[in-house]
């Protein structure tokens, strides 16, 4: 996918440098300049174009880490110096012993020269003849001067960061000895862990038997003081009890007299149920 940038920046500068040979005449070509009025839509063109492809892509490209972006740059702004290298001499194009083959690539060089230059015709009306003609001898140094630049930035950023991570020794080795020991500061500074539960001290000499045992017992009821301490309690619940009529007072009056008591008898002495019914002997059949 990475080719993929190279080809659409190669691409998109071919196809916007065409776009702007369709309008003619072309103001820089390989035998001078033809002068002619631009619109202030050619101007406004021209400059967006400048200002993408020459100043902005090289840029992106490199802190964006897309390298094949800032190849594709320069492999297209190498093209404009190959007119200049490798154009055949008048001789051998013109003149009775002109040859086919050099008349044929002296105009595949003119055509590449007049096509990279186009794009920034317009802009002479703004910066002037001869800025506007070298702009297209910006794309390659600036497309690897950024690529370079940010390439040493990040070089230099990372060797920092990691001699910040990891100190390091005067011959570039770790020293295992400084990196492990603490400073002074640092052990000052250092807040006591919390204890949690019974610590046990160790004794500074060897404890008799009955020193240890008396040890473990008090270790063994701090441990169950502590457990029955986190043993959940019982949750009480609350009743609502609401006072029903029931529970008032009721109002008495005052006692009756004497004369109002009835005097009961004892009970009859026969007809009750208790008296004992006599029976005869049983009749013969």
């Amino acid at each position: 996918m990475r080719r993929d940038y190279f080809t659409c920046v190669f691409l998109g500068l071919v196809a916007g440098a065409l776009m702007f040979v369709c309008f003619k005449p072309l103001y820089y070509t390989y035998q001078g300049i033809v002068p002619r009025v631009f619109t202030v839509f050619e101007i406004l063109m021209s400059v967006l174009y400048t200002l993408f492809f020459v100043f902005f892509l090289p840029i992106f490209g490199a802190y964006r880490k897309k390298t094949w972006i800032n190849i594709g740059l320069a492999v297209y702004g190498f093209m404009i110096y190959l007119p200049e290298w490798f154009y055949p001499a008048p001789e051998a194009i013109s003149g009775d012993g002109a040859n086919i083959v050099s008349s044929l690539f002296a105009m595949l060089l003119r055509g590449i020269y007049d096509m990279i230059q186009a794009p920034f015709a317009a802009t002479s009306a703004i910066t002037g003849d001869r800025i506007a003609a070298g702009l297209a001898y910006w794309l390659l140094p600036l497309a690897l001067i950024w690529l370079a630049l940010f390439k040493i930035a990040r070089f230099y950023r990372n060797a920092y960061l990691a001699e910040q991570l990891a100190p390091r020794t005067d011959f570039a080795e770790a020293d295992p000895a400084i990196e492990r020991k603490p400073k002074a500061e640092d052990l000052r500074n250092k807040p006591e862990p919390e204890v949690l539960g019974t610590v046990i001290k160790a004794p500074s000499s060897a404890a008799s038997p009955e020193e240890v045992a008396k040890e473990a017992a008090r270790s063994k009821r701090a441990q169950t003081d502590i457990s029955e301490q986190r043993k959940p309690r019982p949750q009480v619940r609350k009743a609502n009890i609401n006072m029903g009529s029931s529970d008032k007072a009721i109002p008495l009056g005052a006692p009756k007299t004497n004369s109002d008591v009835i005097q009961l008898g004892p009970p009859p002495a026969s007809g009750t149920s208790d008296d004992v019914i006599p029976l005869g002997p049983p009749k013969d059949n």
